[in-house]
């Protein structure tokens, strides 16, 4: 503390003019009085007092003041202040030597003037002023001895070097000190004065408490809660470390003339910044505190914030820019509080920002991470028009947790540019698939604004206030709210900024492809980081339409540098959003490659993209998808496409199928200048042949299909080396792939050398030496390919070296970007045919012309396939006999028995299980059974043949497909080979079912010894008798059972799939149904062939003998006998024959 050696010259004015003598109230006018000291030692009720001005060092300076006042604190008001009974209980604890907190206190109840009017006689309010000069802070504490007395304070205070004030007044005759400005509170004078030869003293009831500073001051006043309750510690900073400070801060009931928003803001933890200018708009600085007695009748003062506060006082009442002033003069020991009545705030100077109203509704966190990033810009900025995209707090609370970057970070920078648009973009003036920009500015755009993708849902109209809007896939909660300058919609949950490309298309499954070919090679972190690039990544289907052989060729590790062309192809050097593309006026764009891109739009606005090599007529559609990336932009094409810096030769494509057999070939029979994809040498038999020009499709077999071969003697004769490479060698038209519209599904075929599809005929370069040149492609209903391919007219090798499957393809772009190779599982050997074959047989491809046949053929190849068929056809048949032989033992005897015998089928059941049981059921069983397996295995094989026989001859037909008369005179030549084994099966079946009969007891021991006795009757002619009537029924009967089991068929199939989709239940009821058609014709010829077989020999001469006997004795109705049980049986039967085979073959194709 600094101390001063001298009395200041206005104190020293005082003390001159100071002639007071000491009389005590209704004292005896003769004791002399003494010093101030003197008065407080000779009263007991002093003697603290005394004590604190010893410890304090005041005890000189009360000596030497001349006319002085004194409030002097009873010993019973010092007991009761903290402060001073602690100095006087525990010297210790002020440390030091001065006691300065103490000296102010008490020099805050010490006048340097004498107030001699008695105070309770005044009915004025005065206005003291102390020796009390406070300060910020208090002088550091010292143990240095003080100067030399008189110890006065220096003038220099917080206060403009003002004392601190005191007032003094009487309520009912009674002195008060330290009351407010209305004369309220205080401390009562509780002794009469005593006057000194150097002042005056007052006995005071309590110790006066000191002004604190504003800040304390403020926290006392009940009318001002809400002010206390904004008040920031940054502002209570400001407040308590200003010196000078006035402060006219309005009562609680004033802040209710803020708009409610407002108001909200003020209270959030955002609002620093308007707290400190409204702060601002009620303080005033200058030299010396604005006391209320030094305002004139017109006074203006300067705030703080730069507004004027006009100060009016009219028959004694004050205002402060029309706000009253309800309670002035508030002490403080830096300033004064005035109470007014309300708000000082000019006009305009607290706006409605976005900020306040998303306080207001529940975006405390959002406003939060703005503020952690510095962006309050966005939200306070109240002329730049914003649409701002705000998530409220229970939207970001799901992602607290590690769902959004970390607060103050770049990362998060970036997340919250995103959300803020440029522009007001109320509901009717978005569209479904426009791009809004983003505040947010990125590298990867050269700095450009990143977009973001809007959906609407057209079915509501413009105007509802319902219309489903989403932004950058995020959907709209709530109704969006208009602030002025911005729209406010409350998204679903938090927007993320689009990535690079390369993690954009991640997610996306149909990508996966192409993101691998992507990842594979050494450019993948280049082209992510491209700037402003558009990338248009085909499906994954594109590789699969691209071709096998292509796309393995790209993804080998030795054609790298071509994957990455490809790749670069497809990146177009800048940003072409979906507009541009879809209805803009370029039609070449440059791509990273090099080269460019073609597109082509449709009339139906669709775009198509052309690469600048590849094929003839490879295209691609673009589907334009505007898939965001932080670089620019993704679409989606339909197909892969080759630039011109990626050449596809058939060497290349040979290599991608691994053909290293068929490369040597190739290249040991001088045809090494196909596989480059260049002309013939010149002077060579090709060039001579005009073959300089020309594009090439190779057949190239396997390696494996060379296993059988001896590849040295194949390599050794150059003539025969040459004519097989020849004989896989097709000479392929150019062709110039434009044309007026595209299809998708156009390119699945286009990248095949060959239009497979068309299943046509093509001369190879061996046709021109050989009539067996040509090659015939033809569709294959088989689990390894679709199609095959087989020499033209070839027979008699058993189909081992003239047919093969082709398994994959893929197209060249040398030679007029036509060709390519089709790879095989087998060697085609060019054909010789014997002479017989060649000069007599007629000309027509045989079994190439089903589609079935090569199914079987394969199935005749493999042993396997041959048992599996053996034993299906034993299982249907056995399921045939076992389901339907009681019907057939019924039907027969029905039929053979003599009139009257039965009264019907259930007669018939009934009196066979009364004589034989059971069992008498399924007498004559054997013979089916063994006869079973051979009759449908033959049925079968020659329904199959009798069709491709139709097929060959009827060369010119337009379908492949038979129709049901073809398919119905297919069974009917089927039942020919069939009654070979199925008459003296029948004829031995037939004797057994009708033993005992009639009461006549069993004949035969068995199919055996019924055979032994036909054959001692009558030889084979005996066996075989009924052969005739054996055709008559099942020749119709097979033609009606395949052509109703093919139609039937057909007719439960569903639409687009193929025979081989049919279940069980569908394949028993057309075998059911057939059975039934069969059945509905079937049983005039069985019952006469029934008859013939089981009659003695001579009965009858033939079968019209038999049809005019058995209509002479039992009429013509003894023709349908049986047919009951016949029906009854056809269904089941025949619904388990195939269910018997099909279920079998399935069980035997799970275990080999």
């Amino acid at each position: 503390m600094r101390l001063c050696g001298c009395i200041p010259l206005t104190l020293l004015a005082l003390v001159a003019l100071s002639t007071t003598t000491q009389v005590a109230w209704n004292s005896d006018p003769t004791i002399q009085p003494g010093t101030l000291v003197d008065v407080l030692n000779n009263d007991e009720d002093y003697t603290s007092l005394l004590s604190l001005l010893q410890k304090a060092k005041l005890i000189p300076t009360l000596n030497k003041l001349n006319g002085s006042t004194l409030f002097a604190p009873t010993n019973d008001a010092i007991k009761r202040h903290d402060l001073w009974r602690s100095a006087l209980e525990y010297p210790t604890l002020l440390k030091d030597n001065v006691q300065e907190e103490l000296r102010q206190q008490l020099f805050y109840h010490l006048l340097n003037y004498s107030v001699t009017e008695d105070p309770k006689d005044s009915t004025t309010l005065q206005v003291l002023d102390t020796l009390h000069f406070p300060k910020l802070s208090l002088d550091s504490p010292t143990n240095k001895p003080p100067p030399y007395p008189p110890w006065i304070p220096i003038p220099e205070s917080s206060l403009g070097n003002q004392s601190q004030k005191l007032r003094l007044t009487s309520r009912d005759g009674v002195a008060w000190v330290g009351v407010d400005a209305f004369g309220k509170g205080g401390i009562e004078v509780k002794k009469q004065k005593v006057e000194a030869v150097n002042g005056v003293v007052y006995g005071i009831a309590h110790v006066l408490e000191v002004p604190p500073d504003l800040g304390r001051v403020l926290s006392h006043e009940p009318s001002l809660s809400y002010f206390q309750k904004v008040l920031t510690p940054s502002m209570l900073n400001v407040i308590n470390s200003t010196s000078e400070l006035t402060l006219f801060i309005p009562v609680d009931s004033a802040w209710e003339a803020l708009d409610p928003i407002e108001r909200v803001y003020l209270e959030s933890q955002f609002a620093a910044d308007d707290l400190q200018r409204v702060l601002n708009m009620h303080a005033v600085i200058e030299k010396s505190v604005r006391w209320s007695n030094t305002f004139e009748s017109t006074t203006t003062l300067t705030t703080e914030y730069g507004s004027s506060l006009e100060v009016a006082i009219s028959e004694g009442k004050t205002t402060v820019s029309g706000a009253t002033l309800l309670q002035p003069d508030i002490y403080a020991s830096n300033g004064v509080l005035h109470i007014v009545s309300s708000l000082l705030v000019p006009p305009g100077a607290l706006q409605l920002t976005p900020e306040k109203y998303l306080l207001a509704l529940n975006c405390t966190s959002f406003i939060s991470l703005i503020h952690s990033v510095n962006l309050t810009h966005l939200i306070n900025d109240t002329e730049t028009q914003y649409t701002i995209l705000a998530p409220k707090d229970d939207v970001l609370s799901v992602f607290e947790n590690g769902g959004l970057p970390k607060q103050g970070s770049d990362e998060l920078k970036k997340v919250l540019q995103y959300h803020f648009l440029p522009g007001k973009w109320t509901p009717e003036k978005l569209t479904d698939g426009m791009l809004l920009e983003s505040v947010l500015r990125e590298p990867g755009l050269d700095g450009g604004r990143q977009v973001m993708h809007v959906e609407v849902n057209d079915d509501e109209k413009q105007d509802a206030p319902s219309r489903h809007i989403r932004f950058g896939g995020a959907g709209i909660t709530g109704e969006h709210i208009v602030i002025n300058n911005a729209v406010v919609y409350f998204i679903s949950s938090p927007l993320e900024p689009p990535v690079d490309p390369l993690q954009t298309a991640l997610p996306s499954l149909e990508l996966s492809s192409f993101l691998a070919a992507v990842f594979s090679t050494s450019i993948a972190d280049d082209i992510k980081k491209t700037p402003r690039a558009t990338f248009l990544m085909p499906h994954n289907a594109a590789f699969k339409r691209l071709g096998k052989l292509v796309s393995d060729h790209l993804l080998a590790a030795s054609s790298k540098t071509d994957l990455e062309n490809v790749i670069m192809h497809h990146i177009i050097n800048g940003i072409e959003y979906s507009q541009s593309l879809v209805d803009g006026s370029l039609r070449t764009f440059a791509t990273l490659e090099g080269s460019d891109l073609q597109l082509e739009r449709l009339s139906n606005s669709s775009v198509i993209v052309g690469p600048s090599g590849g094929w003839a007529g490879m295209k691609s559609a673009l589907y334009p998808t505007n898939i965001l990336t932080e670089t620019g932009v993704i679409h989606e094409l339909s197909d892969l496409m080759i630039p011109r810096s990626v050449e596809l030769n058939v060497g290349k494509l040979m290599k991608a199928a691994k053909a290293t057999t068929m490369i040597n070939m190739v290249t040991k029979a001088g045809f090494d200048w196909i596989l480059d994809g260049t002309a013939p040498p010149e002077g060579s038999k090709w060039a001579d042949q005009g073959l300089g020009g020309a594009s090439w499709t190779l057949l190239c077999p396997t390696d494996d299909a060379f296993k059988k071969y001896n590849l040295t003697q194949l390599l050794e004769n150059i003539d025969v080396l040459r004519a097989l490479v020849s004989q896989h060698l097709i000479r392929t038209s150019p062709s110039t792939g434009e044309s007026g519209s595209f299809n998708v599904f156009d390119a699945l075929n286009n990248n095949r050398p060959l239009p497979l599809e068309d299943l046509g005929e093509y001369p190879t370069l061996l046709s021109p030496s050989s009539a067996y040149g040509d090659i015939v492609f033809r569709a294959l209903d088989d689990k390894v390919s679709k199609y095959m391919v087989g020499i033209k007219n070839a027979r008699g090798t058993d189909k081992q070296a003239d047919w093969a499957r082709v398994l994959t393809w893929g197209r060249t772009t040398t030679g007029g970007g036509t060709g390519g190779v089709i790879t095989i599982d087998r060697m085609l050997v060019p054909y010789h045919p014997p002479w017989w074959v060649e000069y007599f047989v007629p000309s027509f491809v045989g079994t190439l012309g089903s589609s079935e046949a090569p199914a079987a053929e394969e199935a005749k190849n493999s042993a396997i396939d041959n048992v599996k068929s053996f034993i299906a056809g034993g299982f249907g048949g056995v399921s045939a006999v076992l389901v339907g032989h009681p019907f057939d033992l019924t039907k027969t005897r029905l039929q053979t028995a003599a009139p009257g015998a039965y009264t019907g089928a259930i007669d018939v059941v009934r009196k066979t299980l009364a004589r034989d049981g059971v069992t008498g059921l399924y007498r004559g069983m054997v013979p089916p059974l063994l006869g079973v397996t051979p009759i449908f295995a033959v049925s079968f094989w020659a329904y199959d043949a009798s069709k491709n026989l139709i097929l060959a001859l009827t060369p010119k037909r337009t379908s492949e497909k038979l129709s049901t008369a073809e398919l119905a005179a297919a069974g009917f030549m089927s039942a020919v080979p069939t009654t070979l084994i199925t008459a003296p099966v029948e004829r031995a079946k037939v004797l057994l079912q009708v033993q005992g009969q009639g009461g006549s007891g069993p004949q035969y021991k068995g199919v055996f010894d019924v055979m032994k006795h036909l054959y001692r009757e009558g030889g084979i002619r005996s066996i075989f008798r009924g052969t005739g009537a054996t055709i008559a029924r099942d020749g119709p009967g097979s033609a009606v059972y395949f052509a109703a089991y093919e139609v039937t068929k057909k007719a439960v199939m569903p639409a687009g799939s193929s025979a081989g989709d049919l279940n069980l239940g569908a394949i028993m009821f057309a075998g059911g149904t057939a059975g039934v058609a069969m059945w509905s014709i079937a049983i005039p010829p069985d019952v006469l062939k029934s008859r013939i077989q089981s009659a003695p020999s001579g009965t009858y001469s033939g079968l019209f003998d038999c049809f005019r006997k058995t209509v002479a004795r039992d009429g013509i109705t003894a023709l349908w006998k049986g047919l009951g049980p016949a029906m009854a049986r056809a269904f089941p039967a025949n619904a388990a024959t195939f269910l018997g085979v099909e279920a079998s073959r399935k069980l035997m194709d799970g275990f080999f």
